[in-house]
């Protein structure tokens, strides 16, 4: 059988007026999520686990120089307010789970000249979205990739980097 990949990206946010991560997510089949912590929630408490095997999510870093693949999610928010003004931090995401999560989706072969593993999902939406993906569905194969500014990267070339990273993530 094969596996199932859900796939999501953000909508639009402080000086982000065009999302990459959107963009990337819709020309692969996924879904865009509002940048906001309730839009989040729901979507999360809405998804059916028996609904795919693999969750790659998507959103944007403004200062990568390349594709930041993220290995681990930390329990904290930090003090940035979504768009729709709400400020989740500085604080733990549960008291109830550890400090950090570690993704299940990357690993050494999925580098490349532009793609990185990292170990920092920032403090915002990203690691918000990666951090409950990982406490809700830990059984799954889940993983973050941070995808630089248009300026730094064309949509076009982080979409090749993305469709070999699928590639990879369904062997």
């Amino acid at each position: 059988m094969a596996e199932r990949l859900l796939i999501t990206g953000f909508g639009s946010f402080r000086d982000i007026d065009e999302n990459p991560s959107g963009w990337l997510a819709e020309q692969l089949g996924g879904q865009v999520l509002e940048v906001s912590y309730s839009a989040v929630d729901e979507f999360i408490a809405g998804l059916d686990g028996d609904s795919f095997d693999s969750w790659l999510m998507i959103g944007v870093h403004g200062g990568a120089e390349r594709i930041h693949l993220e290995t681990v999610a930390k329990n904290s928010c930090g003090p940035g307010a979504d768009v729709r003004g709400v400020v989740a931090g500085p604080g733990v995401i549960d008291a109830s789970l550890p400090p950090q999560v570690s993704g299940t989706l990357f690993d050494d072969s999925f580098e490349s000249e532009n793609a990185v593993l990292t170990v920092d999902a920032g403090g915002y939406l990203c690691n918000y979205l990666f951090f409950q993906g990982l406490a809700w569905f830990g059984e799954k194969r889940i993983g973050f990739i941070h995808v630089p500014r248009v300026e730094v990267m064309g949509l076009e070339d982080q979409l090749v980097e993305l469709r070999r990273i699928m590639v990879r993530a369904g062997e």
